[in-house]
């Protein structure tokens, strides 16, 4: 019982109180209808395992519902994440100058 109150506590502060310390209670901190919230919707528990932080099922952000697994947007409207340009984008290999070629371009000295 001690653990779980600790954890109810730590959720407590770390929504509405924080809220209202910042004076925005009225549209953040708690679940309630109007109020705006981000959240994550997790398959397993993560006070078991914190491993389970890795079961994404949903990502709620600012109004829009996303497929946890693949990002795509679910709700209010359906929408594929869009291609972002590193995705298909070749590895760029960096290049290391020679200690002898640094000594020949007089950079060794």
């Amino acid at each position: 019982r001690a653990q779980l109150a600790r954890v109810a506590s730590v959720r407590f502060v770390a929504t509405i109180d924080g809220a209202k310390i910042i004076g925005f209670d009225q549209d953040l901190g708690s679940l309630e209808t109007g109020k705006l919230a981000d959240l994550v919707v997790l398959d397993r528990n993560p006070l078991q395992d914190i491993k389970n932080t890795n079961t994404v099922r949903y990502v709620m952000k600012n109004g829009e519902l996303y497929d946890g697994e693949t990002l795509d947007q679910i709700w209010p409207v359906e929408k594929k994440l869009p291609k972002f340009w590193w995705w298909e984008a070749a590895p760029r290999v960096p290049t290391v100058a020679s200690p002898s070629a640094a000594a020949n371009k007089g950079e060794g000295r």
